[in-house]
């Protein structure tokens, strides 16, 4: 039975009321999000580079392979640090040697003195009953000379001796109580020695942080400098994302307000994060070659600034979020109380 043109038009009315209904309740519950696919995965990636040069030996990890910290990644040949190493702790038992043969020096050149001090005592002695002896006629003009010429000598050598203390002295560079460790020789020994330690240890190239190995371009054989990119580790538990918003969608944006995230290659599966930072510029901004707008021809371009989004808990192992992959990143911005610049000194994720 065909309806009649007020049904018809009363289930019009219906319609459209459903269609506004649901209109107006998807207005006010997404109002106050904004969304982008600009948005990408990262994380502070550690590059692992020798301290020393060498030649590797092994490799006991390769690319792919989740590490912790302080795990070998790379072992380079330690023979000649090894000697070194020999070579600097000879080096410092020699140096307490040469200290302890200063300090006889010293003790020997405070004998030369005492006994230097006791033989100019004896010549002033000799001098004070020979001049009076002298005064009685009862010894010679030559002999009081020889005498004289005596307490001059003993005076002479006298100084002498003290001149060769304090020479040794200043050769021991320490007072001669002084611990071993106060030398200045031996703690140039002893620096040297622990610098060679030091390098022997690096001959094992340790994981700095907790991650994936990736980049892996270093093989055994190979000889390799100090500072040369062997291989790479992403610490994929402390991903990010980085989401590149128009400037015109930040205007309700603050640190502090949650997120969600959507990646390409697990669709469905939803992330949640909170806002950690805005950039302090735009990206053309940072960019190596910056626009120059002020020649030429102008056109407005709205810009895009990187969003830093935290991930309030860590990415889960299976399915991990992997540097690189392409997201869809959605910012809830109806708490507008947040900070627009992240406190000084703050670390770690952002409360919210």
């Amino acid at each position: 039975m065909p309806l009649s043109t007020s049904r018809r038009l009363a289930l019009a009315l219906l319609v459209l009321a459903a269609l506004a209904g649901g209109a107006g309740l998807w207005w006010w519950t997404h109002r106050h999000l904004v969304s982008t696919d600009d948005a990408y995965v990262q994380a502070d990636v550690a590059l692992v580079t020798p301290r020393i040069a060498g030649t590797v030996v092994a490799i006991p990890v390769d690319d792919g392979w989740q590490v912790e910290p302080g795990a070998v990644l790379v072992r380079l040949d330690p023979a000649t640090y090894r000697l070194r190493l020999e070579q600097a702790e000879a080096e410092l038992t020699r140096a307490h040697h040469q200290l302890e043969a200063a300090r006889v020096r010293v003790r020997a050149a405070a004998s030369e003195v005492r006994l230097a001090e006791a033989q100019l005592e004896l010549a002033r002695h000799d001098a004070r009953r020979n001049e009076a002896l002298a005064r009685k006629h009862v010894v010679s003009e030559e002999d009081l000379d020889r005498v004289h010429t005596a307490l001059r000598v003993a005076r002479a050598r006298l100084e002498a001796a003290r001149e060769e203390e304090a020479q040794a002295r200043a050769a021991l560079g320490i007072p001669p109580d002084a611990p071993d460790e106060r030398s200045p020789l031996v703690r140039r020994a002893r620096a040297a020695r622990d610098q060679a330690a030091l390098d022997l240890e690096h001959t094992e190239i340790r994981a700095p942080v907790a991650g994936v190995v990736a980049d892996k371009g270093v093989h055994v054989g190979q000889h390799v400098a100090p500072g040369q990119p062997l291989m790479r580790i992403a610490p994929l538990e402390r991903a990010y994302v980085e989401a590149n918003f128009k400037e015109t969608q930040l205007s309700d944006v603050r640190i502090g307000q949650p997120a969600t995230v959507v990646a390409d290659i697990y669709p469905g599966r939803e992330y949640r994060g909170v806002v950690a930072s805005l950039s302090a510029g735009t990206g053309a901004a940072f960019a190596l070659l910056p626009p120059e707008n002020a020649t030429g021809n102008w056109i407005k371009v709205v810009q895009r600034v990187p969003v830093k989004i935290l991930l309030t808990e860590p990415s889960p192992p299976d399915p991990p979020l992997r540097v690189g992959l392409s997201v869809e990143a959605t910012i809830d911005t109806s708490d507008t109380s947040g900070p627009l610049l992240r406190p000084l000194g703050q670390t770690g994720a952002v409360a919210h």
